[in-house]
């Protein structure tokens, strides 16, 4: 690594960091008349305590490093001209004294309760939480905990350990296997599914689990008669619509009955928005109940303080085997730097969303480890077909040609990530790759907005708005960036653009209304089916203002056609004909810039086992030990 990275490299991290490490770059520096281990004792000097709390003469300490600091970079610069140290070398022994001066001294005190900012002035030590204790650092709070209602990645990584469904994945993989059901059949072509029960399953408030409760938790989402039913249960309407019925034959026995044959019936009864909830828990707490859930799940809640963290508590009943870990915490840092500073400092032991640049920290770092995994996602640029210039499909194919995608990949995402061509990763089944993919050709975006604008189809003196969310995702790491340098390729071409920045809950609540020209979003594959991905994000049905995920709002009959043809189908070879046939009139109609597929990052402390990223990105907590 040449000097300028290095000393970029130690301008981001704590003290603690450094001195970690400090032997490891002492020897990857060029020799030089500095002794290395004496350096490295000095390193470990000055990052001894320094508030008045930990050392008596903290404030005496704090000026002497201020001014050994100060005199050493003088110093040092000098011999630095005559050749005798590397200049990175300096930037050390600077950046060294600087941090130790500001350096923290309790991780949990040094993160603020709202927001997970640097609040405190004190020297980093280890963390003080139990080894039972598993705490995680992420950007964004949760937004609800009842299933039914969750679409975000945060509210479902939480709900998934409170709840269970009748099927599961196997962990880290799309392979159903039993969950609260242990055995299933169907019948009547495909249209009658019977579902033979776990006995003995209780919910965390006591109740017992059986027939009666999967009934109640199905009929409260699908009849908008029941006294429990709410209009902002998102998935039902685009994934679960064809269900007719649900009835308990027995105590320990459903039949579910479909209007059609439905291929991705089974993988979808292992997702998230049928997770069994307790029906006394629903009546008890009406439309708070999604900050009181309560499911059979291997973790319980045990309290929620909004925008700062979540608690959960190991449920020691559960029919799957108790998790090893007692308490499992979900604390919200929106500053990706200080989830990193906590993380390595022991104030969290995993933490999502690190930015790209700050990965090889990580994978150097003694005390931790980088778990990746290539992710099943998109993030796109989407264009509101209802609102013109968009619904004129040579605006959106001038889009098309007009966004860079590599130097996005390479330098917002550090390669991390390849350039999407259409919707589907290329690790999903069903992926169809066009002829004629769109590339980056400015030209071409110039020569079809001249057309348009010849027709009184688009105007160059007026600007469309531009949605981005500020809150990283899994598939957008650097959201803000990444929406900048969108904006600038349209601009280069003629498009002009506002940008509209607004954290998570904000942005999905305005794309869902429709109020934007364009948005950045993206989407994580829930099932392992492409009918997650292409019908949920494309089909008509799914374009309903207020819960809209296809927010490029496209109607087509002939895609809708296609769509409903491969759900039907149970045979694997003519479904992915009918999903090449929808992925090539996808890309003639252009309501999206796909933009990258991006690699599932997650940094974790190297004293815990068992950490499996799953196809979806999340981590199944239960699962997760220290040794």
């Amino acid at each position: 690594m040449s000097d300028s990275i290095w000393v970029d490299f130690f301008a981001r991290y704590s003290t603690s960091a450094v001195v970690s490490i400090a032997d490891w770059v002492m020897n990857a520096l060029q020799p030089s008349s500095v002794d290395a281990s004496a350096m490295t004792s000095e390193i470990r000097r000055i990052n001894s305590p320094l508030c008045d709390s930990c050392a008596p003469d903290g404030a005496r300490r704090r000026a002497e490093i201020r001014r050994e600091s100060t005199r050493r970079g003088r110093s040092l610069s000098m011999s630095g001209r005559r050749g005798n140290i590397s200049p990175v070398r300096v930037a050390l022994s600077v950046y060294l004294g600087a941090i130790a001066a500001l350096a923290a001294c309790d991780p949990a005190d040094a993160l603020d309760a709202a927001g997970g900012q640097v609040v405190a002035t004190r020297a980093v030590r280890p963390g003080t939480h139990g080894a039972d204790t598993l705490i995680v650092g992420r950007p964004f709070d949760a937004i609800w905990l009842d299933p039914a209602r969750v679409t975000d990645n945060e509210s479902v990584e939480v709900t998934e350990q409170i709840y269970d469904r009748l099927l599961n994945y196997r962990p880290g993989t799309h392979e159903i296997e039993p969950g609260l059901a242990v055995a299933w059949e169907t019948s009547d072509g495909g249209r009658v599914w019977t579902f033979k029960l776990r006995p003995g399953v209780r919910f965390h408030d006591g109740t017992p689990f059986d027939a009666d409760a999967v009934v109640f938790s199905f009929e409260r989402q699908r009849d908008p008669n029941h006294p429990f039913h709410r209009d902002d249960f998102q998935y039902w309407g685009g994934t679960y619509h064809n269900i007719v019925s649900i009835e308990a034959v027995d105590e320990l026995t459903v039949r579910i009955t479909i209007e059609e044959p439905y291929a991705p019936f089974e993988a979808n009864m292992a997702m998230f928005p049928v997770a069994i909830v307790s029906p006394a828990a629903v009546r008890k707490w009406g439309d708070d109940y999604a900050e009181h859930p309560v499911g059979t799940g291997p973790f319980r809640l045990a309290s929620w303080t909004r925008g700062d963290r979540i608690v959960l508590e190991r449920n020691d009943d559960y029919w799957g085997g108790a998790p090893q870990i007692r308490t499992l915490v979900f604390r919200t840092i929106p500053d990706a730097r200080q989830r990193l500073i906590a993380l390595e400092s022991g104030a969290i032991d995993i933490a999502y969303s690190i930015q790209p640049e700050e990965l090889q920290f990580v994978q150097l770092h003694p005390d931790l480890e980088l778990h990746r995994r290539p992710a099943n996602n998109v993030a796109y640029l989407a264009m509101n077909t209802r609102h013109p210039p968009f619904d004129d499909v040579r605006v959106r194919r001038a889009a098309n040609y007009a966004i860079n995608k590599e130097p996005i990949v390479k330098l917002l995402y550090q390669g991390q990530a390849i350039a999407a061509e259409g919707p589907l990763p290329p690790t999903q089944w069903g992926y169809h790759r066009v002829d004629e993919p769109y590339r980056y050709d400015p030209a071409r975006a110039r020569e079809l907005l001249a057309a348009a604008a010849a027709d009184g189809r688009f105007r160059y003196d007026q600007t469309y708005t531009l949605y981005a969310p500020s809150t990283p995702r899994p598939y957008l790491p650097n959201p803000q960036g990444v929406a900048r340098a969108v904006r600038a390729n349209l601009a280069d071409v003629g498009i002009k653009t506002e940008l509209v920045v607004q954290p998570f809950d904000r942005h999905l609540d305005s794309v869902r209304r429709g109020v934007h020209d364009l948005c950045i979003l993206g989407w994580v594959g829930d099932n392992g089916d492409p009918d997650n991905f292409l019908y949920v994000l494309f089909d008509r049905n799914n374009a309903r203002v207020g819960s809209a995920r296809n927010v490029a709002f496209l109607d087509d009959a002939e895609l809708h056609g296609l769509l409903v043809w491969a759900q039907q189908s149970q045979d694997r070879e003519e479904r992915e004909h009918y999903y090449a046939r929808a992925q090539r009139l996808i890309h003639e109609l252009a309501p999206w810039v796909p933009l990258a597929h991006s690699q599932v990052n997650v940094a974790a402390r190297r004293d815990l086992a068992g950490i499996v990223i799953g196809p979806s990105g999340q981590i199944d907590y239960k699962e997760v030990r220290r040794p």
